[in-house]
């Protein structure tokens, strides 16, 4: 199956890895990435094409505060649309597994290295287009940041076209980058797949949930967590200008439902840690 979905992505972008990341046991699915592309991409329209926000959010299932984390954001959404996506990554000490009831691990590994790189101390917290604030942004914070982010300019469009094999489960993300601007920075594009409608326990404040709903969950990062560099490192971008890039997963050994999940490309500076945008895109379509 094919999923198409034209995006401007301004990839958010944090050079910075830091060491000592928590071990996350458990089994690891296998990418393979800078495959070839192997679908054609539609012309694009810079006319529709738009600019969005991405909203990578640390939380955990034993955080007591998260839930209202998890609110605030819905009602964003709500309030933005799809020009708003969000990355929920599970992080630091409140999101290891613990006991019976908690004993689900919804960590990775991609999203300790980037909770690592913010310092996020405290949850729930988020970054906004990779913008760098060390510890992220606090909840009540988080529709300010969100609201005074300038998205006048346009300088990329990113087509996201993902394909599904379900016999052998295995995604295929091919991306599409085409500059709509001049450009003079290095840029980087990441992949990441998440999931929705996970049912696992959740604290919030003194109660358990038993039945909780997780949403936007990050289950894997088909690039590195900080990007794949594009065109090996071009600086001198010009308007028009195309990439494209491809990676896969093998989804056969893990419970995630590959009907629930999606792809989230972006594509951010390096330099400046700026998102030029974000798109993403269901892993089964309609």
């Amino acid at each position: 199956m094919k999923n198409i979905t034209t995006v401007v992505c301004a990839f958010l972008a944090v050079c910075f890895l830091f060491a000592g990341c928590d071990k996350i046991e458990g089994n690891y699915y296998e990418i393979v990435n800078q495959e070839d592309v192997s679908v054609t991409f539609p012309d694009i329209d810079p006319a529709t094409v738009y600019r969005k926000v991405l909203v990578e959010e640390f939380t955990g299932h034993r955080c007591t505060n998260c839930p209202q984390g998890h609110q605030i954001l819905e009602n964003l959404h709500q309030q933005y649309g799809d020009t708003l996506v969000t990355v929920g990554i599970h992080y630091g000490s409140l999101a290891k597994p613990s006991g019976s009831k908690f004993s689900y691990d919804f960590r990775t590994e991609a999203g300790t290295e980037i909770g690592d790189a913010y310092v996020i101390d405290a949850i729930p917290a988020a970054i906004m287009n990779r913008n760098y604030k060390a510890g992220g942004w606090m909840r009540d914070q988080w529709a300010n940041v969100i609201r005074d982010i300038d998205r006048s300019q346009v300088p990329a469009a990113v087509q996201l076209i993902n394909e599904y094999n379900p016999d052998k489960m295995t995604l295929k993300a091919n991306v599409k980058v085409t500059l709509l601007q001049d450009y003079a920075d290095q840029l980087r594009v990441v992949l990441f797949v998440l999931e929705d409608g996970i049912v696992k326990p959740q604290k919030d404040g003194s109660e358990d949930i038993e039945e909780y709903v997780h949403n936007h969950v990050l289950r894997a990062a088909l690039t590195d967590p900080f990007g794949f560099t594009l065109a090996n490192g071009k600086l001198d971008w010009s308007s028009g200008d195309t990439e494209t890039y491809a990676a896969s997963i093998e989804m056969a050994n893990y419970d995630w439902n590959p009907e629930n999940c999606s792809v989230v490309a972006f594509l951010f500076d390096p330099i400046n840690n700026d998102v030029l945008q974000v798109e993403t895109a269901t892993v089964v379509g309609d």
